[in-house]
């Protein structure tokens, strides 16, 4: 994970979209490459435009005048992965709000699946990329992961919870190397999905009766600050398909 202390934008970088359009429509096509997928978990950036080598990969209009746009809590494209150039990849973030930009390298390989997520707030912007294994060893389970791209922590740590069952605990940001786990469900089965401070009852945020398909890769992101009810930055979780 790198950190950055300057320009909200940067947090910018995992920003993503409400709609979607061609993604590529000014990205230059390659048959090959490595894939990405975007989410924007920074909870004072409203809103950014998102770069490849200096290619714009968002194209979705969401606040006039400012075209290319993507917002909090979204995830960018929706639906499969935005096809990038593999190796030292230049992923620039630009706010039209305040005209500032901010570009960094990432490493990527060929032919692999990554999800870069932003976060943070003024001062403390950081990003972690995320190997996106999509393989299904079988077809008849769902499969989740958990994420904590909180900026700050409860201090008690904070729990994520599938049907009643603490499924993942996390004392702090989590490293972009949490593993998909594999869960039966058989029948009619619906997972809800809380996330709450360590050793308490209350949820902080929901999801309930999620109606994930077998076979399929998901991947839980909480996003926000401890203590905040604000709604940008109050904790909140949110849902994305990896496919």
């Amino acid at each position: 994970m790198l950190r950055f202390s300057a320009l909200a934008l940067a947090v910018a970088l995992v920003a993503s979209c409400g709609e979607e359009r061609n993604f590529l429509d000014s990205a230059t096509p390659v048959s090959s490459g490595a894939r990405i997928k975007v989410y924007h978990a920074a909870v004072d950036v409203p809103g950014v435009v998102i770069s490849a080598n200096d290619k714009v990969l968002s194209g979705v209009l969401t606040t006039a005048g400012a075209p290319g746009l993507v917002t909090i809590g979204s995830l960018f494209p929706i639906l499969d992965y935005a096809v990038v150039p593999a190796g030292s990849v230049k992923l620039q973030i630009s706010a039209p709000s305040t005209s500032a930009t901010l570009s960094t390298d990432v490493s990527l390989s060929d032919g692999k699946f990554y999800t870069i997520h932003a976060l943070g707030n003024a001062g403390t912007y950081s990003y972690l990329v995320s190997e996106d294994d999509l393989s299904v060893p079988n077809p008849d389970q769902t499969y989740i992961r958990f994420i904590n791209a909180m900026t700050t922590t409860p201090a008690t740590g904070l729990e994520f919870v599938l049907n009643n069952v603490v499924a993942s605990t996390e004392s702090g940001l989590s490293d972009g190397k949490e593993q998909f786990i594999a869960y039966d469900q058989p029948g009619s089965t619906r997972f809800t999905i809380i996330i709450r401070e360590g050793g308490k009852t209350t949820a902080l945020s929901t999801l309930s009766n999620l109606n994930l398909l077998r076979g399929q890769k998901y991947t839980i992101v909480a996003r926000g600050i401890a203590g905040n009810t604000s709604t940008a930055g109050k904790p909140t979780i949110g849902l994305v398909t990896n496919k």
